[in-house]
C-alpha cells in the first residue's frame, strides 16, 4: 500500500513543502497520488535567500510530480520568504500547472473594502513601513538585519507575488476558518480530510499597537549599538540616540507589522488513514490562542513547526498539550519538522523552544539536515 510523503526543502531562510498523498476514488477503487505544495520562497538580501536554491528545489518538485499538475497549492501568508518562489520559477520558464489554490483570506482583491477595521490597521501599518523606509534612506543606515526585515515585509513587492499566485490556478480560493471545504469545489481529494483552523475572517484582530516615534530625553540613559557606526559627517551622539529610538520604537513597529502578517497564516490539518498532520505557516501566539479558545486543536502525528523555530510561534505548554500531548492518543510515532536557517535572525531557531518540542516527539527534523536545494523526507505508512 502506498505511503503519504512530506518533502520539506532546504531553501535557506524560507518555506517550501511538497506533500504527496495517495488518494483512492471511492467509485472505482483506483489509487492516484495527489500533491499539495505549500508556500515556496526565501528572504531577500541575505545569505538566507539564494535564487539557485529555489530553482534546485523547484526542479525536484517538478520531477516528483512526473508531469502531473499540482492538485493543491497553499500560500500561507504574505511574506516574501513564503511567496516569491513560483513567480521566480515562472520568470525562469519553470512553470507549474495548478488545479486549486488556497491563499490567505486577507490577500483577496477587495478584502479590505469588506473589513473596514482591517483596512484602517493595514493602512496604518503601511504608513509606518514607508516612514521607516524613508528614515533609513535619509540616515544612510545599512543595518543588515533590519534591511532583511524590511525586504521581507515590503508590501509592494509582496503584492506582485500575490497577484501572480492569485492567477496561477484553475480555481483560486481565499480561505479562512469559516471556509467550507468540499471535494470538487475547492480541492480534489477523496480520502484526505482537511480542516482550516486559521486565520480568522477578519484579520484586524491580529494587529497590535504601533509605538509612537519619540527620541529619548537628553538625560535618558541610552545603551550603545556597537554593530552600527555613524556615517561620515553625522554627529556620533546624535546617531547613537537615533539608533536607540529605533530600538524602542521603529523596531517595535516593524515587529508589529511582521507579527500581523504571520498571524494571518493559513493553518490547516490533513487527516489520512489514521494520521493527522498539522501545517502552521508562521502563525504566532495570537493565532494559537484564538485557535485554542475555539477548541480547534487536536493531537497530531506531524507538526510543521511555526516561523522557522522562533520562540514567538510555539505556544505555551497549556496549548502545546492539545497538539503534542505527553500522553499519546495512539501508538503511532510523532514527528516535528522545522524549516529554518541559522544566523539570519538573532535567536532563530530558538534552541530552547525546539527542545520543548523535541521532548514531546519521537523525532524533530530540520531542513538544515539536507543540503541547500534538497529535501528532508518524512514518510507515513498507508
Amino acid at each position: 500500500m502506498s505511503d503519504l510523503v512530506v518533502h520539506a526543502y532546504n531553501v535557506l531562510f524560507g518555506d517550501a513543502v511538497l506533500v504527496l498523498v495517495p488518494d483512492r476514488d471511492p467509485a472505482t477503487g483506483a489509487e492516484i497520488t495527489r500533491s499539495i505544495l505549500i508556500d515556496v520562497g526565501n528572504v531577500l538580501g541575505s545569505a538566507g535567500g539564494e535564487d539557485k536554491v529555489l530553482a534546485e528545489a523547484l526542479f525536484d518538485v517538478q520531477e516528483r510530480l512526473g508531469g502531473r499538475p499540482i492538485d493543491l497549492y497553499v500560500m500561507t501568508h504574505e511574506h516574501l520568504d513564503h511567496v516569491q518562489g513560483l513567480p521566480y520559477a515562472a520568470a525562469k520558464s519553470l512553470e507549474f500547472e495548478v488545479e486549486h489554490a488556497w491563499l490567505t483570506a486577507s490577500s483577496e482583491p477587495g478584502y479590505y473594502e469588506r473589513f473596514p477595521e482591517a483596512r484602517r490597521k493595514r493602512l496604518q501599518a503601511e504608513q509606518v513601513y514607508f516612514d521607516t523606509q524613508r528614515l533609513m534612506m535619509d540616515q544612510q543606515v545599512s543595518n543588515h538585519w533590519l534591511q532583511v526585515m524590511m525586504a521581507n515585509n515590503n508590501p509592494r513587492s509582496t503584492r506582485d507575488c500575490i497577484d501572480f499566485l492569485g492567477s496561477l490556478a484553475r480555481s483560486t480560493h481565499y480561505v479562512h476558518r469559516e471556509t467550507k471545504l468540499a471535494q470538487g469545489t475547492n480541492h480534489l481529494f477523496h480520502e484526505a480530510r482537511f480542516s482550516i483552523l486559521a486565520p480568522e475572517a477578519d484579520s484586524s484582530i491580529y494587529y497590535g499597537r504601533f509605538s509612537p516615534a519619540a527620541t529619548p530625553n537628553e538625560d535618558q540613559a541610552v545603551p550603545a549599538a556597537p554593530d552600527l557606526v555613524a556615517p561620515e559627517g553625522v554627529d556620533r551622539e546624535s546617531f547613537r540616540r537615533l539608533i536607540e529610538s529605533w530600538h524602542t520604537d521603529t523596531l517595535a513597529n516593524i515587529f508589529t507589522i511582521d507579527r500581523a502578517a504571520n498571524n494571518t497564516s493559513v493553518v490547516f490539518s490533513l487527516e489520512w488513514r489514521g494520521w493527522r498532520l498539522l501545517f502552521t505557516g508562521d502563525a504566532e501566539l495570537r493565532s494559537w490562542r484564538t485557535m485554542h479558545a475555539a477548541d480547534l486543536l487536536k493531537p497530531v502525528h506531524f507538526l510543521k513547526v511555526g516561523h522557522h523555530g522562533s520562540h514567538n510561534a510555539t505556544p505555551d505548554d497549556a496549548i502545546l498539550d492539545a497538539i503534542l500531548p505527553r500522553v499519546r492518543a495512539d501508538a503511532r510515532p510523532v514527528t516535528a519538522l522545522v524549516s529554518t536557517c541559522e544566523e539570519i535572525y538573532e535567536g532563530v531557531p530558538h534552541n530552547s523552544t525546539l527542545d520543548r518540542i523535541r521532548s514531546r516527539c519521537d523525532e524533530l527534523l530540520s531542513t538544515t539536515d539536507a543540503s541547500p536545494g534538497k529535501a528532508v523526507t518524512v514518510t507515513f505508512p498507508g
